[in-house]
Order: structure tokens, then sequence, then C-alpha cells
């Protein structure tokens, strides 16, 4: 479904961004990002779980280590993955490239692709981009920069906040509307600060974020070749250092970096390919938060249930069934489902007709919420999820035609 993301995002102090059509992508689009530090900033990031990962994330989960970067680099059109050495080499190249523009180490550089798979990026027309991508560096650039970042996206995706009782913001940007199915990020994210926060600090919220935010959605059940989550921070604004989770301004930081990456794994679900709906499963009174993580993503990730979802169908079974291979011990005769506030079920069965219509009613909204109380147990969990519809099969069907 197609929504406007807001507001545009306030400059961020130390950080400038572009997005250019470099002629990586046909018909003029944008398809060259870059968010680049005034000088090298605290760097944290996470990448996908994905075996079969794309040179750009094996030459920036090296560059990350160190938790200090200067830039973040996009391309769109091609992942530059299935492209093995060769592949590889021309992430590094292009780290180089951009490195010598903007004056720092090509190791400071965190490269991102995102596109079709085994498609080889061209020498040529990547160093126009990176060239016209330099030259676009702006304060107020971060709107086309989300532009270039976007594939099969129907719109850009972007967030802000202000941290609480500072000066300090936080804006990201994100890509993703299929192959959402991470256990680590999503697509790709750059999220932007200029408070104070130390290499220990950044890492320590993005771990925290992660679980609460990109972790816990899926369109599709598959998880990319090119995950990729970046926080940056350029210390810029007036304020004591942020060091640790101890330290004064920590849990409003926090907070905010959370608020943004949760709004943007969101603005993902609710650009699912094809997508109509966006629907929070909620489960609780499993014996443990993980069993209950395990019971949301089964039901969350159900193709039968996700239909369901996408005709207004409001058939509990199907919900019940996945709870059933889910792996989680619980008893069916306590089993509670509601739709909104509607209460569908009680002690395992339908309570009435009239719920099942009232439930109905509840899911012709573009979002809802399913709560399923599996126990008594202090387990629960979220996942955010979306439909299924033909316009997804009709899309994939024909990716690279």
């Amino acid at each position: 479904m197609k929504i406007e993301p807001g507001p545009p995002p306030p400059p961020v102090r130390g950080f400038r961004f572009s997005g250019v059509h470099g002629g990586l992508k046909s018909r003029g689009r944008r398809d060259f990002a870059l968010i680049v530090a005034d000088r090298p900033a605290v760097c944290a990031a996470a990448f996908t779980t994905n075996r079969m990962a794309a040179a750009p994330v094996i030459v920036a989960r090296r560059h990350a280590e160190s938790g200090e970067a200067q830039a973040v680099m996009v391309n769109s059109g091609s992942a530059n993955a299935g492209t093995g050495t060769k592949g590889v080499k021309f992430a590094e190249w292009s780290c180089r490239e951009l490195a010598s523009r903007i004056g720092c180490d090509p190791e400071q550089i965190i490269p991102c692709s995102t596109g079709v798979i085994g498609v080889e990026l061209e020498r040529t027309p990547f160093a126009r981009a990176i060239s016209l991508g330099v030259d676009g560096l702006s304060r107020k650039g971060a709107v086309a920069a989300a532009r270039a970042m976007m594939t099969s996206d129907a719109f850009p995706k972007w967030s802000h906040r202000t941290i609480d009782g500072s000066e300090a913001v936080v804006v990201g940007l994100a890509k993703g509307a299929g192959m959402i199915h991470p256990n680590m990020a999503t697509m790709l994210a750059v999220v932007v600060t200029d408070a104070r926060l130390s290499r220990e600090a950044a890492r320590a919220i993005l771990a925290a974020a992660l679980p609460r935010s990109f972790n816990r959605i899926s369109v599709d059940g598959d998880t990319s070749t090119n995950d990729t989550v970046v926080l940056m921070a350029s210390g810029q604004a007036p304020g004591p250092m942020i060091d640790g989770p101890s330290a004064d301004g920590y849990r409003q930081a926090e907070e905010a970096i959370v608020e943004v990456m949760d709004d943007l794994a969101r603005l993902i679900v609710r650009d699912g390919e094809g997508a109509t709906k966006l629907v929070d499963v909620v489960v609780s009174g499993a014996s443990g938060d993980v069993e209950a993580d395990r019971a949301a993503r089964t039901v969350a990730n159900s193709i039968l249930v996700k239909a369901a979802f996408a005709g207004a169908d409001p058939n509990w079974g199907r919900i019940a069934c996945a709870l059933g291979y889910a792996g989680i011990d619980f008893d069916p005769e306590r089993l509670e489902i509601d739709i909104d506030d509607v209460a569908l079920v009680r002690d395992g069965v339908l309570v009435s007709g009239e719920a099942q219509r009232m439930a109905r009613k509840a899911m012709r909204a573009d979002a809802f919420t399913v709560s399923i109380r599996v126990g008594r147990g202090p387990g629960c969990a979220t996942v955010v999820t979306s439909d299924l519809t033909e316009a997804y099969i009709h899309f994939n069907s024909a990716y690279t035609s």
C-alpha cells in the first residue's frame, strides 16, 4: 500500500546526504545514495544471517568492526550478490573510489547494494554515480537519499525524533518491500544522530533496538542476502558524552532510536509487495518469551493465515492450526484469540457467530491486532506482518523479466 511517510527529516549536525540518478537504473530513476559524515563518526552495524551474503555485506562487515565510519554508500538496481570474488573486488574498489572523493580511508566506507541477485555492476556508470552523489551532498538531502535506495518499494521511508531533554536528533532512512524475514535487520536501513554516543553505547543501543523493530517483522518469510542496518553518531549536538547504559541521557537516546527504527520497520511491512494490511500478532501467556516469539512468528508467516488476513476472513482455525505446529507447549482448551477488541475465541472454541461477524468487520481495516493467549505463563512477543495478496504473486512471478 502506498502511503506518505510524513514530514521530511530535519538536518542532522555533522551529516550530509544525496540521492542521484547515476545511470545504474533506467528511465532516470534515482539509484545511488550517500550518507556522509563531516568527519569519522561512531558506527555500529548488523548484517544478514543469510549464508549467501552479498559482496557489499562481506566488505561492510569488515569495515564496521572498527566502530568508526565516515560514509554509507547505497546503490539500487543490483544486489551485487551471487557475483563471487569479482563482486567483492568491485565493492572494495567502490569504497576506494568514494574515499578518494571525500578524503577518508576506504575502510571508513560502509557499502550497501540492493536489487536483483546475480547481476554484476559496471565501474564506469558506478564511478559516475559516485561523482554525482558527492557533488549533490546536502544537509537537506535525506529525502533524495531515501528515494535513491528504493527498488520494488512503493514509497520512500524515513522517520525522525528529537531525543528527549536534549537538542540531539535521530533520522532514519530505509528501503524494503519484499524478502522481509530478518533475524538481524531488514533490507537496508541507515540511522544517524548527532548525539554524543561512544562506540560501546552505539553498539548497545543497536543491539537493544533490533529485537524491538526490524527483528520482529515479516512479509514473506525470506531473509535477504543484503540485509544491513547502520547506526552512526556524529557527536556534534551539545551535551555530555553518553558512554554506556548508566550514563545520563542513555535511556532517552535509546528510546528515540528504537522509535525511529520501529517506525521504519512498520513502513516496510506496510510496503510489503502487494500488501494491503498491517497486522500485529501478539502472543501472551507462553512459558517464556522465546516460546511466545516462536508462536507469533509461526502464525505471522502462515500462508493460510496471511491469505485470511487479505480476505478479512476471521478463520481462527488457521491460527489455531499454526499454533499447533509451532513447537510450543500449550493447552488448546485454554486458547483465547481476539481481533482488536473483539473476543473471537475463548477456551479453545468460537465465542459466537456475532463475534465472528464483528471480527470480520475489524479485519477490513488496513491495520489491526490479533491477540493470542496460549496459557497463563509470563512469556509474550509481538511480530508485525502483512497479508498475502495476488499482487505479491504477480509481482514476484516476473521480477527479472
